[in-house]
């Protein structure tokens, strides 16, 4: 199978590369990757742009059977655990109901290109078994789902995924974190909870990745470059509820890794797209501009967020499996733009995916957004 684009990004380094004709073997790899001229029959076209499925760090799928929830409650209100509103809310569905609402997400997921889902789930083992459960009718898209405490822990559950390091006793988050790998935790998404050390605890518990760091100061982020752990931006969220910009610019200045992630289902559809161009748009209130900028924020995209939880990430690169986008080059401006890595940034959305390519499936995902 042969797949022809105008333009592609390439390999772990995300080179631009023009005029390209993917080889795709009987088993799904990438066997080459030359000039589009070698295309004979093909799918595709000079003005479509190969790009790879971006990865989505950090997702709530329950969430997504009560959307717009509590628009007039704060944050603790909404979601502490145990007696926040979404608790509540969650508590109250029939299982059949809660594989539903997760099916249905992860399905949008899908049709919005992306590879990766790094899903926290609540109630323990049984709410990992309810995401196998929706896994079953979606393919082509890994799920990592992360539990945290509760009935049936860590059974179905893919690794840890918890609140925060103050809602246990510090000696048992330490040994959560060390066991059940990956392991995630929310840590300084407000001033409360970075006052409680929460950040401290978590350095000590060896976490793979800390979601939101708000609150983290300048020290922090030397200890997390020390620690090589992994930071998850979600600003939707944080701008949602009030609290502030994520600080971006550190994870810059600090040598940080970052990945993106969409947060809550109740409040955000899956859409990484969206939230790296909204952390360009911080960047840039910060007067931090240029291609290498962008190209980080692209890394995060496409690379990082597989890295934090010890996955490969689905490069357009030779001896690689097939997995990838075709963007509308054309309408969406990009092919024609002189700042490549700022146009993919700014200007991929789900209604320019044209084709999701699986390995040796090819869905026709315009028609979707048509």
């Amino acid at each position: 199978m042969q797949i022809k684009s105008g333009l592609a990004i390439v390999g772990e380094n995300l080179d631009v590369i023009n005029n390209v004709c993917i080889n795709i073997n009987e088993d799904g790899i990438i066997e080459s990757i030359g000039k589009s001229n070698n295309c004979n029959n093909y799918v595709g076209n000079g003005n479509l742009i190969a790009i790879p499925q971006p990865a989505n760090a950090h997702v709530h799928s329950g969430d997504n059977n009560f959307p717009e929830y509590g628009v007039k409650e704060g944050l603790h209100e909404l979601v502490a655990f145990p007696n926040g509103l979404k608790h509540k809310l969650l508590n109250s569905l029939s299982y059949e109901k809660l594989i539903e609402g997760i099916s249905s997400f992860y399905n949008t997921a899908y049709n919005m290109g992306i590879g990766l889902l790094v899903d926290f789930r609540e109630g323990g083992g049984i709410g990992c078994k309810a995401s196998k459960e929706a896994l079953k009718y979606v393919k082509d898209m890994d799920v990592i789902v992360l539990g945290r405490p509760g009935p049936e822990f860590p059974n179905n559950c893919d690794g840890l995924g918890i609140s925060s390091p103050v809602d246990y006793k510090e000696d048992y988050v330490i040994d959560l974190s060390k066991k059940f790998k990956p392991s995630m935790t929310h840590v300084a998404e407000d001033e409360e909870t970075r006052k409680s050390n929460d950040f401290e605890i978590a350095i000590k518990s060896d976490f793979n990745a800390l979601i939101h760091g708000l609150y983290l100061n300048e020290d922090d982020f030397e200890k997390l470059s020390y620690k090589n752990i992994y930071l998850i931006f979600c600003p939707s969220s944080n701008m949602w509820h009030g609290m502030k910009f994520p600080p971006i610019e550190l994870s810059l200045k600090y040598n940080v890794k970052f990945a993106v992630g969409s947060d809550n289902a109740s409040w955000f559809l899956p859409d990484v797209f969206r939230e790296t161009y909204q952390l360009l748009l911080i960047l840039r209130l910060k007067r931090i501009r240029g291609e290498e900028v962008a190209k980080e924020l692209m890394k995060s995209l496409y690379i990082n967020g597989y890295k934090s939880v010890g996955l490969e990430p689905r490069l357009i690169e030779e001896g690689k499996p097939a997995h990838f986008l075709l963007i509308d080059g054309y309408n969406s401006g990009i092919m024609n733009s002189i700042n490549i890595y700022n146009s993919i940034i700014k200007r991929v959305q789900p209604s320019f995916i044209k084709f999701r390519v699986d390995r040796s499936n090819i869905k026709n995902l315009g028609l979707l957004f048509s």
